[in-house]
């Protein structure tokens, strides 16, 4: 891939559709949704991300990328990571800028689906009623979804499926769940796996919240299945198929974008925060330094950020973005931790407080340092995606 090349700048179209968004972000979104990712989805806030869930649909710019027969505008990956990014760079909760049903899931149907499947689905989440969650890791497996052990057993017209699936983000707010299990029991790793669309309101589903160390409560959960009966017809694709549809959702997950987006956003707070007074600053750098360390972290950010539409650019000209995806997603998730660590030296010892009127940037950044551990998991592990890159991007063998 070396040889293809990439137009590095924006279309006309494209920008006047970044215009679109910042407008619709300054005139929709609750301001008391912004920066707020760990009280998105409390009783008090939900009715709110729905709303917006619903005017981002009735505005248009939700399933832009889609194709206009299933109500899209044949827009290209590009809008729809220009959506997440100035989403997330202006601190919209993950439930409205990376949803499930909009970005992923969505199009998978689309490319996947049967008629049937399509026509169940796809009006519910293209106007943004209906709530998606992704069901891949499990206890054990993390992120080798090839490990994954929950099986689905064929029984007349419907599958019976048992197992666990394990840090769920949104599976108690989802009405709907997609999922890998194993079909073939008689076969392992990647192969013999299949893919189902699920309703969470099925007898046979348990949740457990869990608890995050950076304040989020039952935003992830465990998702039980035991005796889950799923009709024949809610099977994604072919029997077997299912890791081709999981690495194909996975690859438009994976550009990186609204890490890219967060950190560009609380980079310009923090160079303002600095702007105004660098004496009030508790650090043990001096402003020289501070000044080189945030040159090089601009750099950085703006690297993740070409990588990131590198990957959707690939996809739009129809080429395999797999490693790709990977790399910028890797170092996404290195230089979203870079940032957060190097915002907290320079706060000192005020970075983390949390609230109050000595807490710098509201306790964003402090927040955002917790996070980027967990950050550095989902969607894979760092290990995950170097592998990927070694075998699929340089050639290696297992061996």
């Amino acid at each position: 891939m070396g040889d293809v090349g990439v137009d590095f700048q924006f279309s006309q179209e494209e920008n006047d559709f970044r215009k679109l968004v910042i407008d619709f972000i300054d005139n929709n979104i609750p301001k008391d949704l912004l920066w707020k990712e760990s009280d998105s989805m409390s009783d008090a806030n939900w009715p709110k991300v729905i709303e917006v869930r619903q005017k981002l649909a009735k505005a248009g710019l939700a399933i832009i990328h889609w194709p206009s027969k299933y109500g899209g505008q044949d827009g290209t990956q590009t809008f729809q990571l220009i959506l997440r990014e100035e989403m997330s760079q202006r601190g919209v909760p993950d439930s409205i800028s990376f949803d499930d049903g909009f970005n992923f899931i969505g199009p998978s149907i689309i490319d996947y689906g049967s008629d049937y499947l399509k026509e169940t689905h796809l009006p519910g989440v293209s106007n943004g009623n209906v709530f998606w969650c992704q069901g891949y890791t499990e206890p054990g497996g993390g992120s080798d979804l090839g490990s994954s052990r929950t099986t689905a057993v064929l029984q007349g017209d419907e599958y019976i499926i048992n197992g666990q699936k394990d840090y769920i983000f949104g599976a108690a707010r989802a009405d709907w769940i997609h999922i890998l299990a194993r079909t073939n029991r008689e076969e392992s790793g990647h192969r013999g796996l299949s893919y189902f669309l699920v309703d969470m309101k099925s007898p046979g589903i348990t949740l457990r919240a869990l608890d995050e160390i950076h304040g989020r409560s039952s935003v992830l959960n465990e998702v039980f299945f035991d005796d889950l009966r799923v009709p024949v017809r809610n099977m994604l694709g072919s029997p077997e198929q299912g890791w081709q549809i999981a690495m194909d959702t996975l690859n438009r997950e994976r550009s990186g974008i609204e890490v890219v987006g967060k950190t560009r956003g609380l980079f310009v707070e923090l160079v303002d925060y600095i702007r105004v007074d660098y004496s009030n600053l508790s650090t043990d750098m001096d402003i020289g330094e501070v000044k080189l360390k945030l040159g090089e972290m601009s750099a950085e950010i703006e690297a993740c950020r070409i990588m990131a539409y590198r990957v959707a650019w690939l996809q739009d000209h129809g080429f395999d973005s797999g490693y790709q995806a990977s790399m910028s997603r890797l170092l996404a998730i290195e230089m979203w931790r870079n940032f957060t660590y190097l915002a907290l030296r320079i706060l000192g010892h005020y970075g983390n407080l949390s609230g109050g009127i000595e807490s710098p940037l509201e306790g964003k950044l402090s927040r955002g340092y917790i996070e980027s551990i967990a950050e550095s998991i989902y969607l894979g592990t760092p290990e995950i995606h170097r592998n990927i890159i070694a075998k699929r991007g340089i050639g290696l063998s297992d061996e």
